[in-house]
């Protein structure tokens, strides 16, 4: 292997990172921080507060600073203050400030948090049909993947989430996910069988992995950089842009585009925060939600090009047979038709109907 490239526009676009602080201090501090900047959100007392009607919506998620997620919240921030010339102020707080993104969700939930750029884990067991969006190799490329979600399949789920108090205002791209390990390559099925690999605590990816013979290990994703320089497990899977930003190519040496589960990330607001705002708030914090999914998505896909570029001369890349893969998962399509036959059928059908425009852009 050889060294890092550097980026051409400039140092520290993928700085490496060292590992993140242990989740019960994270999750101590992050209840402080919470209740701390909910009463500044709220104050406003006497004159100043009859006079002023601007307010502060709290925006929380856990990326790292430099992933497409964080670089969007942002963008999504300042286009709030830029529409509404101040009188909103998004106020993002990013890398699991405000908990986890499981915590965030029960926050946003209970209106003690207004908004989120969560992951499809924490989102589907308060929306189960999500689940099946990480059908195994149901999407050919992200694109195959939002143009299913940004129709029908997506306005199901958005209605769903709405009546457990969650309005959602777009659906960001949390990527194709590839697998990662430091005890072999992987050129085909039987590689994998064996090798304990990280997963989250997530049904649909726990099914993958085991219907492919390896041992899947939930573990929080905050642990997982100390996991695998301990060898606590041989590897995990994610998308190359989550591997990069949390320096997880420091500890691992091989790399399978597999391109096994697509992910979304849920941006969501509390109904409660969301029923406060007048019809106009709502309609321009949707527009400027769909212009930060947009980039968002584009940012994605940059970023997942580069690094692909990078780890070719940093990891040993292999790309197995993602049809072998499709068969031996075939078992998990059954399992997910059974618990949820309506949205299984409105999901893979609009998959098949659009897949043959997307097939030679497969990883």
């Amino acid at each position: 292997m050889t060294s890092q490239p550097s980026d051409p526009r400039g140092p520290g676009r993928f700085r490496c990172r060292s590992p993140r602080p242990r989740r019960g201090l994270r999750a101590t501090a992050a209840l402080g921080v919470l209740a701390l900047t909910a009463g500044l959100a709220s104050c406003g007392t006497g004159a100043d507060a009859e006079a002023d009607d601007s307010r502060r919506l709290l925006l929380g998620h856990g990326a790292e600073p430099g992933n497409p997620r964080s670089l969007a919240a942002e963008h999504f921030s300042e286009r709030v203050a830029e529409e509404t010339d101040g009188r909103i102020e998004a106020q993002v707080l990013g890398q699991e400030s405000l908990g986890s993104d499981s915590d965030m969700m029960v926050s946003v939930a209970s209106g003690t948090l207004d908004m989120s750029v969560n992951s499809q884990g924490p989102f589907s067991p308060v929306v189960p049909e999500a689940n099946l969006v990480g059908l195994p190799f149901l999407f050919e490329n992200s694109e195959h993947a939002y143009e299913v979600i940004d129709g029908e399949a997506g306005d199901h789920l958005a209605a769903e989430a709405e009546e457990r108090g969650y309005h959602v205002l777009a659906w960001w791209d949390n990527g194709i996910r590839d697998i990662t390990n430091s005890t072999r390559p992987i050129e085909d099925v039987e590689d994998l069988r064996g090798l304990q690999i990280r997963t989250p605590d997530d049904p649909m990816t726990i099914d993958i992995f085991r219907s492919l013979g390896a041992s899947p290990t939930p573990m929080a994703f905050g642990e997982l950089y100390l996991g695998l320089r301990q060898g606590a497990v041989d590897g995990q899977e994610n998308p190359v842009v989550n591997i990069h930003s949390s320096s997880l190519h420091e500890v691992q040496d091989h790399l399978a585009v597999t391109g096994h589960k697509y992910e979304l990330n849920p941006f969501v607001i509390s109904t409660q925060t969301w029923a406060t705002l007048d019809e106009e708030d709502q309609e321009l914090l949707s527009e400027l939600a769909i212009e930060a999914r947009d980039h968002q998505r584009a940012l994605m896909q940059e970023q997942t090009e580069e690094i692909y570029s990078e780890y070719e001369d940093t990891l040993e890349v292999t790309h197995p047979d993602r049809e072998a893969f499709r068969e031996a998962t075939g078992d998990v399509y059954e399992a997910w038709r059974q618990k949820h036959p309506e949205f299984y059928e409105l999901i893979t059908e609009a998959a098949e109907q659009t897949r043959a425009t997307h097939e030679e852009d497969a990883p």
